[in-house]
């Protein structure tokens, strides 16, 4: 994690420190669709959510078509698990009994995130690129116990005809993250549950400058 965490601070330098034509500073908002992956065929199953963010983000053209950027954002995800809770002595009487109950449902959990991506972008035509990078995100609202960031992916492309950019990204991550969900805990207030899934979005971003040179 600490390499990866290396590289994404060479690359913010590198496109930084490039003397080319063009920088760009300007705002960045998003809209998804999360469809996260259970971590294996024995995890609870996950429903299908939304997400939205907002942020800023700083662009260099560097040689050819080829321009870089790097942002930082906040985005909120809204996942929804199943879950089962074990079975309790409290349901109710049967032939002059107690019998077991067992709980089950759906359950929300509110993710906020901060947000760092790097991205290279390809202009393709007058108007369309095509785009890829890297991003590390930090969850704020849950303990994440030993996993403290996420590591996504991204590929997509778009168009810029005026100032107004648009592109439609897939988001997935490296590797399978998860967070404590409090669900279950022990006498002295410690989590003993987590929810563990492997991140995947389907992301909607707009973009505007507010400021560039030439």
């Amino acid at each position: 994690m600490r390499k990866n965490l290396l590289l994404f601070i060479f690359l913010s330098y590198s496109f930084v420190g490039y003397s080319q034509s063009k920088i760009e500073f300007g705002l960045t908002t998003e809209g998804s669709w999360f469809t996260p992956r259970p971590n294996n065929k024995y995890s609870e199953s996950n429903r299908n959510g939304w997400g939205t963010g907002i942020g800023v983000y700083a662009s260099h053209n560097l040689f050819w078509r080829f321009s870089a950027d790097i942002g930082l954002a906040y985005r909120y995800k809204q996942m929804q698990q199943h879950y089962t809770m074990p079975y309790t002595e409290t349901g109710g009487e049967g032939y002059g009994y107690p019998y077991p109950q067992r709980e089950e449902g759906w359950i929300k959990y509110p993710l906020h995130y901060v947000v760092l991506p790097v991205h290279l972008q390809l202009l393709t035509g007058k108007y369309f690129f095509v785009r890829g990078g890297i991003e590390v995100s930090w969850i704020t609202n849950h303990d994440v116990g030993s996993k403290k960031s996420e590591y996504n992916w991204t590929a997509g492309f778009g168009s810029q005809k005026h100032k107004l950019k648009w592109s439609l990204n897939l988001i997935r991550g490296f590797k399978a993250v998860g967070f404590m969900n409090g669900l279950y805990t022990i006498d002295n207030g410690k989590y003993f549950s987590a929810t563990v899934y492997r991140n995947q979005m389907l992301q909607l971003t707009f973009s505007y400058p507010i400021w560039q040179k030439k």
